[in-house]
């Protein structure tokens, strides 16, 4: 299964945009046209575990706020 846009997919929506927004910082570009391209980009060079990893560490950094 190909994907195509991000219309029915919000979770990898939220993670590409999480993604991009560390990367790029305050370059990030976070409509659906680019978050695609980056996913392409990351699908290419066999690093869509990027995404899992930004999620890993999104979990981390709010699990250790809650606590606090």
């Amino acid at each position: 299964m190909e994907i195509t846009n991000l219309k029915h997919n919000p979770i990898l929506r939220k993670l590409l945009t999480d993604y991009c927004i560390r990367i790029y910082e305050e370059d990030a570009i976070t409509d659906d046209n680019h978050l695609m391209m980056e996913y392409y980009l990351l699908k290419r060079e066999d690093r869509l575990n990027d995404l899992f990893i930004e999620e890993k560490l999104i979990n981390y950094l709010n699990d250790g706020n809650e606590h606090k």
